[in-house]
Order: C-alpha cells, then structure tokens, then sequence
C-alpha cells in the first residue's frame, strides 16, 4: 500500500524583509522627525529669521519644504542656516536623525530668559517672547507621543510557500 503525502511550507525572506523594514522605518523617521521640527519651531519666535534659519538643513533631510522670514537683520535664516547641520543617517538596523546648532542666542534662550539678564543674553532690545523656550523638551515629546504608534510592518510581503509531495 503507497500513501502520498503533501505539505506546505512557510519560507520568510530575509532580503525582502529587511527591504520592507528599512523602507517602513525610514518613512517614520522622517514623519517623526518632521513632527518633531514642527514642534521645536512653535516654541521658537521669530525676530531675524535665524533661529529658524538653523531648521533648514533638518527640513531638507526630511523632504520637507520650509520658508524662513524675518526682520531682516540679525543674520537672517542663511545666518542660521551657516550655524547648524542635520543628518539622517540608517545603517544596520539604526535610523538617526540629527539636528546640531551653534547658533548662540537660541541655545542660550532655550535654557534662559535673555530679558532677566539682558548682558548675560546679549540684548539690543527687549524680547517680545523670551525665553526660556524648551522647544526640545517640547518637541521631543511629541516626537515619542509619535514613536509610540509605530509598528513593525507585516512580513506578509517576505513570506512565500513551497509545497511538497512525498509517495
């Protein structure tokens, strides 16, 4: 007596897997990080344009389209825009978005109010909205708030089956 047997088998992709990983996990990198610049700039004024200027490399790694305006003196947004760098960076398994500034009156105002202690900021004038802003505290939160809802894409797409027969 013969029997013949038949089974399937799951058979996952590594390859298309990790394809679909890094595309799904780049594009919540640059939605977070656009939700995350978007939030640091509420909590920064606008003067010269400058502070602002220092997003504009981040807004490019990102995709993201960005005008900066401003009184027009005090450097402007290219002044800024000179005073920071942005990376998006992913490498094995790491995604990394960096946003860097020397711009000296926004990291001073980020941790103090230049109005308080108008030598120690620098001023020429009186602020409108002083510091300080907390725009990373600010933004970083909306950044987990955000990071919270991401999920691993499915591994429908890498899994294939093989069907086999034994007589």
């Amino acid at each position: 007596m013969r029997f013949k047997f038949e089974y399937s088998t799951l058979h996952l992709s590594p390859i298309v897997w990790k394809r679909q990983l890094n595309k799904e996990l780049r594009a919540a990198l640059i939605e977070g990080g656009t939700l995350w610049m978007n939030a640091a700039l509420t909590r920064i004024p606008v003067w010269s344009g400058a502070s602002h200027g220092t997003f504009l490399k981040l807004a490019a790694k990102l995709g993201y389209q960005m005008s900066v305006g401003g009184a027009g003196f005090g450097g402007g947004p290219s002044y800024g825009e000179a005073h920071s760098s942005a990376k998006l960076t992913v490498y094995a398994g790491a995604y990394i978005l960096e946003y860097n500034t020397n711009l000296w009156h926004l990291i001073y105002n980020e941790y103090n109010d230049a109005n308080a202690h108008p030598e120690a900021g620098r001023l020429f004038a009186k602020l409108h909205r002083p510091g300080p802003y907390k725009f990373q505290d600010s933004a970083g939160e909306e950044f987990k708030q955000f990071a919270k809802t991401v999920r691993l894409p499915s591994p429908k797409l890498a899994l294939t089956t093989k069907t086999k027969v034994v007589k």
